[in-house]
């Protein structure tokens, strides 16, 4: 809807729905196909928008908008409330679930022929957006000033198995615990272990995020345009609607083992209020001559916190209850046709399940900082701009950034390296080593805070020639630099150690130092028209009117970390890096040269050579650092051949247009294999497949497609 009222007043709105459904089974099996019904797990995204622009005079124009985003993912199994565990013969257990039946080698074992849909599952993620912008015109400035207010809410429920997860045994022989053949299990129907979880709560949280700005564009001379801005946001800290969540508090008592450190369910914000979130802004246009512009700018952004993951801060909504062995006892826990003793779920009155058991390596906390702080990222920039002729124009540009207080999840329930330098205390260390943790009551602390940092220089060199006999050209090469301490938010960082983390700060994985890209589009001079051929009839409309575009990359390959296996010696926990003992320009190659055989693998030429790597000694972390190897580069090119066929003047054409990726068959390949294992080296250095999919930027195959397109 876009609709003037009068000259004055103007009102547009927007409604959409995207409908998808992701179609599943009950099983993957191929023979299921003829028998097994397909259900699907629905999403539904709908965007709401309506903007209303007043203008009160010629210098004054007032714009008020309000947004809405849902979207709605429901996972509803066929098989939910059925109680198909009785109807598969498993007494003594709940209806509401599929019974996941498993066994074999994994963690967890696999699917008994890929059956099993799962439990329930839904997420409902809702955004509210209202913001008013006011734009005033006062002599040489242009004056805007505005406020944003955004409403986040996430609701979701997690997928259970209260009909349970069971794990098959096979063999009741003393210490004979499996009979070595995965249906033979199933077939014996005898349960190793089994688990049954139930969900106590919904995770709900919820966000209120206020921002205000304000800015003038302001030309105290024609040839400069100064833009100067401040604007300040607030976040509110992390919070459940119904307050069912999770904090780790290191000085609580633990209920279940007196020791210090705990985990509470209080209800409020999680950290606490951050108010100074100031971001200035600084942008400058100078016409310092005919054919030169000057540009520049420095400015501030906050980062949003919300969640970096689902059900963060959330442990123990999650009721679980195992049947399992004692310690040292092989026998099965009991058969699928007399099913599983009584279940019962320790829920407390606050709807917390709490942990039952003495595995405590399983048990997990989360501890999001009190002390927590809006990340910001700093930008800059400066550049020239040359037009040296009536179409060709030259930039030279450089930017940075830097990411300040960025959002880090570090696992802090880890035993510092130089715990001990006794080697007999150091094994004992390594053979216990849940009872050396900080918190031994637990496995896995995730501490989420402001512990990331990363830096952006990055110099680039652009030429292009506007349209101009039938041409147009556009060619850059970028010259840049990017370090990081974690890739990712909100993932198991694999690192050295938790005590010195400045030991990751290094090259990010997705770090490319050289980056070298050409644009061609050519009309094609042939037709009416044009210098060849000018002529109408069958001869223009079958060669007439093409249009040719070619686009070439060439770039310098991402970073890698090299690691290591095999090791005859024993370390604590800890990323498994080794000790280079030659410069990389003698470990790596320059470019890749398989040699005479791509195939065995073990007899490719080496990208990475063994000879330049040791194992650390016992209980001492290696000396290489991460990120510090490069893996092979990109040659990959694209180009596209189009033609318009008018079919009813200018109000309807139709676009036929034929495209290939990597013309001429380059063959980009992925890093190579880079654990080095001086016990088994047949792969270290070696490659196994080529970059990207069928059609991905740096594939390694040639692909073509043929379009059609019909515009009114």
């Amino acid at each position: 809807m876009d609709h003037q009222f009068n000259p004055s007043n103007r009102i547009f709105g927007r409604y959409s729905h995207v409908r998808h459904r992701s179609l599943t089974r009950l099983s993957n099996e191929l023979l299921w196909e003829l028998v097994d019904p397909i259900f699907t797990i629905p999403i539904d995204q709908r965007n709401v928008v309506i903007s209303d622009t007043h203008t009160f005079n010629p210098t004054t124009i007032n714009e008020f908008r309000f947004g809405f985003n849902r979207r709605h993912r429901t996972k509803l199994p066929p098989t939910q409330d059925a109680d198909w565990a009785k109807q598969l013969g498993i007494p003594n257990t709940s209806p509401e679930s599929f019974p996941d039946i498993r066994g074999g080698v994994g963690s967890p074992p696999p699917r008994y022929f890929n059956l099993g849909p799962g439990g329930l599952e839904e997420q409902l993620a809702q955004d509210y957006v209202f913001q008013n912008n006011v734009t005033k015109i006062v002599r040489k400035h242009t004056l805007k000033f505005g406020y944003e207010g955004l409403r986040t809410t996430y609701d979701a429920l997690v997928e259970a198995l209260p009909s349970g997860l069971y794990n098959m045994a096979g063999s009741e022989r003393p210490f004979t615990p499996n009979t070595g053949n995965r249906f033979a299990n199933l077939l014996l129907g005898t349960v190793g272990s089994a688990q049954f979880t139930k969900t106590t709560a919904e995770w709900e949280p919820r966000w209120f995020s206020h921002s205000w700005y304000m800015q003038t564009d302001w030309k105290p001379i024609r040839a400069l345009t100064l833009n100067l801005g401040l604007r300040w946001s607030y976040e509110t800290p992390f919070h459940t609607a119904g307050g069912k969540q999770s904090q780790f508090d290191p000085t609580a008592t633990d209920q279940l083992t007196g020791r210090r450190g705990a985990i509470l369910h209080t209800a409020g914000a999680l950290a606490k209020k951050d108010l100074n979130n100031f971001q200035p802004r600084l942008g400058v246009a100078w016409n310092f001559s005919p054919k030169w512009v000057f540009r520049g700018n420095f400015g501030m952004i906050t980062s949003d916190l919300l969640a970096s993951r689902l059900n963060t801060n959330f442990e123990e909504y999650l009721a679980t209850a195992n049947v399992q062995a004692p310690v040292g006892d092989p026998r099965p826990v009991f058969r699928l046709s007399q099913g599983p003793p009584a279940i019962q779920f320790n829920v407390g009155q606050d709807g917390a399940a709490p942990f039952i058991g003495t595995n405590y390596s399983s048990r997990n906390a989360t501890w999001f900082d009190p002390n927590m702080r809006m990340p910001y990222v700093m930008n800059w920039s400066s550049g020239f701009q040359y037009q040296f002729s009536g179409s060709w124009l030259a930039e030279l540009l450089y930017q940075g950034s830097s990411g300040v207080g960025l959002l880090n999840n570090w696992d802090l329930n880890v035993v510092p390296l130089d715990v001990s330098r006794d080697p007999v205390q150091l094994e004992l260390i390594r053979t216990q080593y849940q009872n050396f943790k900080p918190y031994p009551q637990f496995g896995s602390i995730n501490h989420y805070s402001n512990y990331g940092h990363n830096t952006y220089h990055g110099a680039t060199l652009r030429v292009e020639k506007r349209y101009s006999s039938g041409t147009t050209l556009s060619s850059f090469w970028t010259f840049s630099k990017t370090m990081n301490d974690v890739d990712d938010d909100d993932t198991n960082i694999s690192a050295i150690t938790f005590y010195n983390r400045r030991l990751e700060k290094a090259r990010a994985s997705y770090d490319i130092n050289h980056r070298w890209v050409t644009t061609i589009t050519w009309e094609m001079p042939f037709g009416k028209g044009k210098k060849y051929m000018n002529v109408t009839g069958w001869r223009n409309a079958l060669f007439g009117g093409w249009e040719l575009m070619g686009s070439q990359h060439f770039q310098s390959g991402p970073p890698m970390t090299v690691t290591f296996a095999g090791s005859p010696f024993r370390y604590l926990p800890g990323a498994s890096r080794p000790t280079q003992i030659k410069p990389n320009d003698e470990v790596k190659l320059a470019h890749v040269d398989l040699g005479g055989n791509r195939f065995p693998i073990s007899a490719q030429n080496r990208y990475i050579k063994t000879d330049g790597f040791i194992y650390p000694a016992a209980f001492t972390p290696g000396t290489l650092g991460r990120n510090t190897l490069q893996a092979p580069g990109l040659v990959w090119m694209q180009s596209s051949l189009a033609k318009e066929f008018p079919i009813v003047g200018e109000r309807v054409k139709f676009q036929l247009r034929f495209d290939v990726n990597n013309v001429y068959k380059y063959h980009n390949f992925n890093p190579p294999n880079s654990i080095f294992n001086a016990t088994d080296p047949s792969t270290f250095g070696t490659f196994n497949g080529t970059r990207g999919s069928f059609s991905d930027i740096g594939t390694g195959r040639w692909h073509g497609i043929i379009v059609g397109r019909l515009m009114w």
